[in-house]
């Protein structure tokens, strides 16, 4: 069945089911104000000042940040949210760890989806005399010269997709807290599970499970993405997890974001407790599935962090990539993968 924005009108119940849910989810609240600290010289935090290193602070997290030298992502390879947001968390925990001030553009697509803290946000990031730092290996294997820098006094633009976890392991929790989507995407995925369970069970949202489950298909089904191996999860990997679920709990309700609706309602069309999400936004669609008691991963960044942002169980499909291809070469699953999530 589907359920569209225009439909979750009708919902009822949806203030309470919706409360319940964003209580669930408080502890991951972002910073949505900061105090007006005072810095080193007297000046309060979102005045313009120039630090001896030659940046320009406009914001800052605490006092003498002018003395840290940036480190920024300018986010200028292509990719959606998923390939972003990986840049993105990277970008925090390398600046964590080698004590930098990570600094992002304010019109960048990350910015508009979750409440970033301010003093990482700047309309126009000003470095004196950047270096540029890149991965020396694919996107999917970690690069130990990226984490710990040589040089922790310049200023630094990163380069890459940088999708490993372990760019990140260090700031986990801080990256969730930071991955706080902004209320216009929050509540229509909060009002859309809400109705989502009511319609297949008629009632609240206790004593339901809710499963998230993201279906790649699309361009990871173009021939010349398989040739490089891009792989797409077939339906036996999903109805072989989804089975799993049902016989762990009594009432559950799967709740499918995917960019082939076509494709899922074949695979899963005999099928009751199965819900579609149509015509949401791909920020809507991700604060779907992240929103779920657990997730069922397909393939790709957009999957992935899905399953980081949820609280439960998370299964990923184990045969991607292809072996003995360029895709292959360029990821280990070890470097990739969450270790505590399910390989099937």
């Amino acid at each position: 069945m589907a359920l569209t924005p225009r439909s979750l009108k009708a919902s009822n119940n949806t203030a309470q089911i919706q409360s319940t849910l964003m209580k669930d989810h408080q502890q991951n609240k972002p910073i949505t104000t900061l105090k007006r600290l005072k810095d080193a010289d007297g000046m309060s935090v979102g005045q313009n000042k120039t630090a001896p290193n030659g940046n320009v602070i406009v914001t800052s997290e605490k006092n003498k940040l002018a003395n840290r030298p940036f480190i920024y992502q300018s986010f200028e390879l292509n990719g959606g949210l998923g390939n972003h947001m990986f840049m993105y968390a990277s970008l925090i925990g390398i600046a964590k760890n080698n004590n930098m001030l990570p600094k992002i553009r304010s019109d960048s697509l990350i910015n508009r989806a979750f409440n970033i803290p301010p003093y990482i946000v700047d309309r126009t990031v000003r470095l004196k005399n950047p270096r540029g730092k890149r991965e020396r290996f694919g996107g999917g294997v970690y690069d130990d010269q990226m984490f710990e820098l040589t040089d922790k006094s310049k200023n630094t633009s990163l380069g890459g997709f940088l999708q490993s976890w372990k760019y990140f392991h260090n700031v986990a929790e801080e990256i969730k807290s930071h991955f706080h989507f902004r209320s216009q995407f929050l509540k229509p995925a909060v009002e859309f599970i809400s109705a989502a369970t009511k319609t297949v069970y008629n009632v609240l949202s206790t004593g339901v499970t809710t499963i998230g489950v993201h279906v790649r298909r699309g361009d990871a089904t173009w021939p010349e993405k398989l040739q490089l191996g891009y792989t797409a999860a077939d339906d036996a990997y999903f109805n072989k997890t989804m089975n799993s679920f049902r016989k762990k709990y009594e009432k559950v309700i799967f709740i499918v974001c995917s960019d082939g609706l076509d494709w899922c309602r074949k695979a899963f069309k005999s099928s009751t407790d199965v819900v579609y999400s149509e015509n949401h936004t791909m920020e809507v669609d991700l604060a779907i599935l992240s929103h779920c008691d657990h997730v069922i991963m397909s393939t790709g960044s957009f999957s992935w962090w899905a399953g980081f942002l949820t609280k439960g169980e998370v299964t990923y499909y184990k045969n991607w990539p292809k072996e003995k291809t360029w895709l292959s070469k360029s990821t280990s699953h070890y470097d990739y993968f969450y270790p505590d999530w399910s390989p099937v």
